[in-house]
């Protein structure tokens, strides 16, 4: 197992005019003519129609929280399936996210994962725990200009515990942007993400690694509040930081489900199954290597 591959947002102000007339009779008192009302303020971060961010699957939404409010969520993530042996890999990661200021959101979450794994009957199993911080800011809003459009950052760190082969500590930065769009009003969406995952893993001295990831989807809101989705996510795994030297490409499609089972409690859950692909200098259609073959979230979200 490679441990390489290992991991992963303008306030517009209105101005108000005003006239005065002056009645020319002495014996008629001055009158002003009454203000223009101030145009409503607009930003990027106000829409009309809000998106659940976790509508389309793996692939997120633009949204990001309103200032002030706050919401955790607990999100179950999957992958099974390697070409050499068995590989079942099981992960947590707890988030709390919080609208800091207009269009911005912080979000910093703690996860855990277990990998049970072995090749030629040797075990390969496999504990990490981290932490990182994810920070969000809406550049364009769907209202404003037709396209919602967010900027990500989101460094972490985690510990990887290896049976059997010392421990290694891997630091990542993915930098990302999502995208969204409402095709029909109150009916259909669309998203695209784009993702650059930077790895170092080590100790000293550190293996670089990235991983890019391109995805589009599709959800229907087939009745207020639950909405399906489809989606094509296309994965590279570099042996560098950039996009040389590539260790193998992964695609990916599934659906996924959003349920707004209340106000405040939402429940969203996806599946992708790796349809083609290929490790570098390795038989076989799929890339097992570097990518897993079915990848499974599960995520609980609340707001206050």
């Amino acid at each position: 197992m490679s441990f390489a591959s290992i991991a992963s947002k303008s306030l517009a102000l209105a101005l108000l005019a005003g006239t005065a007339a002056t009645a020319m009779a002495a014996d008629l008192p001055s009158r002003k003519s009454a203000s223009a009302a101030p145009a409503p303020a607009v930003s990027a971060c106000a829409e009309s129609e809000g998106i659940p961010t976790d509508a389309f699957g793996f692939t997120t939404g633009s949204d990001v929280a309103d200032v002030g409010s706050f919401g955790p969520s607990l999100t179950y993530g999957g992958a099974y399936g390697t070409r050499v042996g068995t590989s079942n890999g099981h992960g947590l990661t707890l988030q709390g996210s919080y609208g800091l200021f207009p269009c911005f959101e912080i979000g910093p979450y703690v996860l855990g994962s277990f990998i049970n794994a072995s090749a030629g009957g040797v075990s390969a199993d496999e504990r990490t725990y981290g932490a990182g911080v994810e920070m969000k800011y809406k550049l364009l809003g769907r209202d404003m200009h037709g396209l919602g459009l967010t900027l990500v950052i989101d460094p972490s760190a985690t510990r990887i515990d290896p049976e059997g082969a010392g421990r290694f500590t891997s630091y990542n930065t993915g930098i990302r942007l999502f995208a969204d769009k409402t095709l029909i009003p109150n009916t259909l969406y669309a998203a695209i993400n784009l993702s650059q995952d930077l790895t170092w893993t080590g100790p000293s001295p550190y293996g670089r690694s990235s991983t890019f990831t391109v995805a589009g989807s599709l959800a229907w809101q087939m009745q207020e509040g639950l909405y399906l989705s489809g989606e094509v996510r296309h994965m590279r795994a570099h042996n560098d930081l950039g996009f040389g030297n590539e260790a193998g490409y992964a695609t990916y499609v599934g659906p996924g489900v959003f349920w707004q089972a209340t106000k405040q409690l939402a429940i969203s859950a996806a599946y992708n199954i790796q349809v083609a692909g290929k490790a570098k200098g390795e038989p076989g259609d799929l890339d097992l290597t570097n990518f897993s073959q079915h990848l499974v979230k599960v995520k609980l979200g609340y707001s206050f």
